[in-house]
């Protein structure tokens, strides 16, 4: 079977999965809740698990390793991996402190802040990440990259994350902001991968990013029995009162400006291994 079959073949098998397990039908029919929503957490590490032993399936039928692929616990892998947590850390705090000064909001201490839920919260994310890392890099970048070349292995699945960010619960043009951000956001987390051979340094920005927008700066709504706990920092005043552009356009921006210095910086390095 040609490489990119496989990698849709991969692609539908692991959307299934998520189907089931990570956007809550299987949840749906458990007649119990675990205390502290663990029933969620159980379901993300299984997609993992899943996604882990799957993508070393396939990684076998074609005569390679995970370590080709850049999954491995080598101490290169977690050192990107940690260089990766600190710069999303960073920068998705920077842009998260910018996004109030520019819609016009301040983040405020949230009540009953504990730190269970603060380690709680990264846990889940890092599990999460990791199953959404090897779903989308990995082994179908890999494959389409080989059939068709890495930017055009990029475009696919710029068009595939597209497509699984499409929500018929939202509309207009927040379902404009739900499509477009991970769509930019693997652009980015594409082209590191191609750029480092390893899943270390996406992965680390992945669960930086995610841990400052979730467990540190959250402008989710507070709900009961969520999956991962309320962050440190809250909005002090609604944001319905807010125009959607002011909230999504400085995440749409530094996706964009980030995607183009990482696209130049891979180049560079591709230019200089093609003059040598």
């Amino acid at each position: 079977m040609k490489p990119f079959l496989k990698a849709i073949l991969f692609l539908i098998i692991l959307t299934i999965l998520d189907f089931l397990l990570r956007k809550g039908l299987i949840a749906f029919y458990i007649p119990f809740q675990l205390p502290h929503n663990l029933t969620m957490l159980i379901l993300f590490t299984l997609f993992t698990l899943s996604s882990w032993l799957i993508t070393k399936w396939f990684c076998k039928t074609d005569k390679i390793t995970l370590y080709d692929l850049g999954i491995s616990l080598k101490s290169k892998n977690r050192l990107e991996f940690y260089y990766g947590l600190l710069i999303g850390i960073v920068l998705w705090a920077i842009v998260s402190i910018l996004q109030s000064y520019i819609t016009g909001f301040s983040w405020e201490l949230r009540q009953n802040v504990s730190l269970y839920n603060i380690l709680y919260g990264l846990l889940f994310i890092f599990i999460a990440d990791l199953g959404t890392e090897l779903f989308t890099r990995g082994y179908p970048l890999k494959s389409f990259e080989k059939s068709f070349g890495a930017n055009a292995a990029i475009i696919i699945m710029m068009f595939f994350v597209g497509l699984k960010s499409y929500s018929n619960q939202v509309e207009g043009e927040l379902l404009l902001y739900t499509i477009l951000i991970p769509v930019l956001h693997t652009i980015f987390f594409s082209i590191i991968y191609f750029k480092t051979n390893r899943l270390g340094a996406a992965l680390g920005i992945h669960t930086g990013a995610n841990f400052i927008t979730i467990s540190i700066f959250d402008l989710r709504p507070e709900q009961e029995n969520q999956a991962i706990p309320s962050g440190i920092f809250q909005s002090n005043v609604e944001l319905e009162n807010f125009s959607l552009v002011c909230l999504q356009l400085p995440w749409v921006l530094m996706a964009l400006i980030f995607s183009i210095v990482v696209y130049f910086w891979w180049k560079k390095e591709k230019r200089h291994h093609n003059n040598v």
